[in-house]
């Protein structure tokens, strides 16, 4: 269980999709919060902290660059990936938006996971540093 106690929002469009990958996740002991569209997720990113958003590039209102860009304004800090499609989503543009990584469909399990462990490793070396810094400020 690579992922006991961390927290995962889905956004998946594809109801196949957002069930096999939450079923894995929680799988690997990850707290999955699954969302169909990209204004749910935005709600649950207003009420809650995630260590990972896991987002679809292409969905029916906005695409993983929007979500990213406004996920940041909520929780800069919080690493978001971005799973394209093979046609032509650009990665580009994906990582202009702040994403900290992004997979192309069909994407292996593995990767997914270790990406994931990767961005909240490193997120949470950035905020140990941040509130070390703090405290030695004051």
């Amino acid at each position: 269980m690579t992922g006991y106690g961390k927290r995962v929002l889905i956004v998946e469009h594809d109801e196949g999709e957002r069930s096999v990958l939450g079923l894995m996740l929680e799988n690997e002991g990850y707290n999955v919060q699954i969302v169909s569209e990209e204004g749910l997720a935005l709600e649950e990113l207003k009420h809650r902290r995630f260590d990972v958003v896991v987002s679809a590039h292409h969905m029916p209102q906005i695409n993983g660059f929007r979500l990213t860009l406004m996920g940041r304004l909520v929780w800069p800090d919080t690493p978001m990936i971005v799973l394209l499609e093979n046609d032509t989503s650009s990665s580009e543009t994906v990582e202009r938006g702040g994403a900290y990584g992004y997979l192309r469909k069909p994407y292996i399990f593995g990767e997914l996971l270790d990406l994931m462990k990767n961005a909240i490793k490193v997120n949470r070396k950035h905020r140990l540093q941040t509130s070390k810094s703090i405290l030695l400020s004051s």
